[in-house]
C-alpha cells in the first residue's frame, strides 16, 4: 500500500510531528463525547481494541488510559511510527506494537475477537478496500464495532482553504501546488459513497457524522446480522 509520506512526499519524522502536533484537534472534547455516548457504554472494563494504522499510537494511549485494563494491539506499516508508539507511557497493559501492512496480510488475531477496531485516515488511501473490510470483519466480535473515521470529498476551494490556513500570498501559492497531489487522494469518496462502500462490505453503520470539519467524517459500524 501507498504510505502517506509518500503521497505527500514527506519524511516518516515530519509526518510523525505533524500527526502529534494535530492529535488534540483529531481527538478533541467533540470526539470523546460521541465515543462516551455510542461507544464506551458497551464496551466493559476490559475490552480487546484494535488500532490499525495507529500512528505514533497516541490514540491507544488514551485508550489506554480511559481502559486500564483493555488489550490494545496498534499496527502501522511505517517502522518508525510503530517505534515512537513504542517509547510512550501507557496506563495499565503495554499494547502489543506490530509494524504490519494490512492489505498484505491477516492480522495476528483470533477471528471474532476484537470488541473495538479503529482505523483513522487509511482506507482511502487503499486500492481495494473490500479486501480489508473482510479481515476486519472476520476478527471483529459479533458485538464489536468498528469506528473509521476518514476524508470525505469536498469542494475545491473549501478544501486548500482550510488546508492551507492563513498565509502570506507566496506561501498560498506554493501550498496550492503541493496540496494539488493530495486532492484527489483525500477527496475520492462522498460521505453516501462511504455508506455505499461499507454496507456492500458486510456492515450495518449505526450513526455517522462530520464531528470536526466538513473534510473528515465518523462512521460507526457492526457486523451486518
Amino acid at each position: 500500500m501507498a504510505t502517506h509520506q509518500e503521497i505527500a512526499n514527506v519524511s516518516d519524522q515530519e509526518l510523525i510531528e505533524r500527526m502529534v502536533m494535530s492529535h488534540g484537534d483529531r481527538f478533541d472534547e467533540n470526539f470523546w463525547q460521541y465515543f462516551n455516548e455510542f461507544i464506551a457504554t458497551g464496551l466493559g472494563a476490559t475490552p480487546t481494541i484494535v488500532d490499525v494504522g495507529c500512528g505514533p499510537g497516541l490514540f491507544l494511549r488514551d485508550l489506554g488510559c480511559r481502559y486500564p485494563g483493555a488489550s490494545l494491539t496498534g499496527t502501522d506499516v511505517t517502522a518508525a511510527m510503530i517505534s515512537y508508539a513504542s517509547e510512550l507511557t501507557y496506563t495499565g497493559m503495554a499494547p502489543t506494537l506490530l509494524v504490519h501492512d494490512i492489505t498484505e496480510d491477516k492480522l495476528p488475531i483470533d477471528d471474532r475477537s476484537v470488541d473495538l477496531l479503529s482505523m483513522v485516515a487509511v482506507l482511502h488511501v487503499l486500492n481495494n478496500p473490500y479486501a480489508v473490510c473482510d479481515e476486519i470483519l472476520r476478527v471483529l466480535s459479533d458485538t464489536g464495532v468498528f469506528i473509521l473515521e476518514d476524508w470525505v470529498r469536498s469542494p475545491l476551494p473549501d478544501y486548500l482553504d482550510r488546508m492551507i490556513g492563513d498565509v502570506d500570498r507566496q506561501s498560498r501559492d506554493q501550498a496550492r501546488r503541493r496540496l494539488m497531489g493530495l486532492f484527489a487522494v483525500h477527496n475520492k469518496y462522498t460521505v453516501d459513497d462511504w455508506l455505499w462502500l461499507l454496507r456492500e462490505s458486510g456492515f450495518t453503520i449505526e450513526r455517522h457524522r462530520q464531528l470536526r470539519s466538513p473534510h473528515f467524517c465518523t462512521f460507526l459500524c457492526r457486523r451486518a446480522v
